[in-house]
């Protein structure tokens, strides 16, 4: 959800992401499941997670080439893996 605006969510669109109301939507469901993922522990790498679509298994975000964050296919590759995955700080810190 949007920090500044309750009820905004990152909401998959295609396979790019925008900002949505959820008041907006005439099928919540399908927006609750556009907007929700799950979070991977150790999924690619040690240490890392990853977020997967709750609609689309299989599917990842990671950023395009066009810097946009967008949800892709999983694929068994070091350059997905290194896209897909990501770590969490605390205060700067790697913890």
């Amino acid at each position: 959800m949007d920090a500044n605006r309750a009820g905004w969510y990152m909401r998959r669109a295609g396979y790019y992401f925008l900002l949505d109301s959820e008041n907006r939507t005439n099928n919540l469901p399908l927006f609750q499941a556009d907007s929700s993922f799950f979070l991977h522990t150790n999924t690619f790498y040690s240490g890392y997670y990853a977020l997967e679509s709750v609609n689309l298994p299989d599917y990842y975000i990671k950023p395009h080439v066009n810097g946009r964050l967008k949800i892709a296919l999983i694929t068994k590759s070091a350059n997905y893996y290194d896209t897909a995955c990501f770590r969490i700080y605390n205060n700067g810190s790697s913890e």
